[in-house]
């Protein structure tokens, strides 16, 4: 896991594959696949292939990266989940 502390207006830039960029403080806006995301703090999102992320804080921010996980048939829950790239 990754955690990077960005001061506002700085900017980060990295190949990601398979994992979550949860947005820990702040607010962040990250480019991915052409499209534009604000994330603030407490929501996350999933890239699904190896893109190439730009993350610029919009205020201080820090963010960790966390790659997927593999959930047991034990911890899964019993209720269906939405799908979505973006969650809270």
């Amino acid at each position: 896991m990754q955690t990077m502390q960005l001061s506002r207006t700085q900017v980060s830039a990295f190949q990601a594959q398979h994992c979550w960029i949860h947005c820990e403080a702040g607010q962040l806006w990250l480019s991915h696949d052409g499209e534009d995301i604000v994330l603030e703090r407490g929501q996350k999102y999933f890239v699904h292939s190896g893109d190439l992320i730009v993350i610029e804080a919009l205020q201080d921010g820090r963010y960790r990266v966390q790659p997927k996980t593999t959930i047991k048939m034990s911890q899964a829950p019993n209720k269906a989940a939405p799908t979505a790239a973006l969650a809270q």
